[in-house]
């Protein structure tokens, strides 16, 4: 069934990477007014060309209508939404140039990896207009406008960080569901649970894959680098119930077995690593770091993790 409301949500997805195409191809098929921006130009007028094609685990081919190069664009638009979908390396940059065009309705959610996203853009926009989504589908471009998605786990989660956003991220909820995109809405502390969860199995084996330049499944076949893996698990899940995260029973267990089927995947943080770009490595190891030493909790494999990206970062950089 599919959301028609008399007056279309007008929503901006800003970032044309796996995430935001096929979120945005679900908004487009609810019937949403969607504007998607991205500032590789190429990229964007291809997709307005040809559309948005879903393959693998999700099958959707979606006509693009309306496109935009720059944050400030999206402006011109008079949207109710933003969803920010790109690298956490680049969200306080994105955040900032968005605030510039903020007519104080807007409403903003952070659909992302990383821990404590949505408080950058709280920041600006106040915590009653942020919005929080934890993603369980991945993918990856097989071309400018094609995303072979590789699995979904769902549901997807989206919260407010205040009462006040619940009958927004309900809407948004349904227009989601409507289209077979399962996803379901909670609470502010609720979601936290979830971002931690998803941080943790991120945490735990994307930076090894990408220091060590191998797969996941090369790397959880190696039993040295499964003992780092469970490692970090362990470092994390203190770190997260010191914080008040409550870990649901069994995911130590279950992490460990879900990583071990890992398939000949590169992580995200690999494939940075290769093109010589920022990683997502402070957003995730380098947050569980931050709040051991709040807490006085040692973390010495997230950290070596932390540091060893931070030399392949700056060496790239130099």
């Amino acid at each position: 069934m599919t959301y028609n409301p008399k007056t279309p949500l007008k929503i901006g997805i800003i970032g044309a990477g796996p995430v935001g195409l096929t979120l945005s191809a679900h908004f487009i098929e609810s019937g949403a007014y969607v504007v998607l921006c991205d500032i590789d130009a190429e990229k964007i007028d291809e997709i307005k060309k040809v559309g948005i094609s879903l393959i693998n685990t999700i099958q959707k081919n979606v006509k693009v209508d309306k496109i935009c190069y720059s944050v400030n664009e999206l402006k011109k638009h008079d949207l109710d939404l933003v969803i920010i979908s790109v690298k956490t390396t680049v969200l306080q940059v994105v955040v900032d140039q968005l605030s510039k065009t903020d007519d104080e309705k807007l409403f903003v959610m952070c659909a992302q990896n990383g821990i404590d996203n949505e408080l950058i853009a709280a920041e600006k926009f106040g915590e009653d207009k942020t919005l929080r989504m934890v993603i369980n589908y991945a993918g990856a471009m097989e071309n400018p406008n094609t995303v072979n998605i590789t699995f979904f786990n769902p549901p997807n989660y989206i919260a407010p960080i205040t009462s006040t956003g619940e009958p927004f991220a309900k809407t948004i909820t349904d227009l989601l569901n409507g289209v077979n995109l399962v996803t379901e809405m909670c609470d502010s502390n609720e979601i936290k649970n979830h971002v931690w969860e998803k941080a943790i199995l991120n945490s735990a084996l994307s930076g090894i894959c990408a220091i060590s330049h191998r797969t996941m499944k090369e790397v959880m076949s190696f039993p040295e680098t499964v003992d780092m893996v469970i490692g970090i698990i362990d470092e994390s899940i203190q770190v997260a119930k010191r914080k008040n995260i409550k870990i649901k029973d069994g995911f130590r267990s279950a992490s460990i077995e879900y990583l071990t089927k890992a398939g000949d995947h590169k992580p995200s943080m690999l494939i940075d690593i290769e093109n010589g770009v920022k990683t997502e490595i402070d957003q995730l190891n380098g947050k569980i770091v931050k709040y051991g030493k709040k807490y006085g909790i040692d973390t010495p494999l997230n950290q070596g993790i932390t540091a060893l990206i931070h030399l392949h970062e700056e060496k790239n950089n130099g």
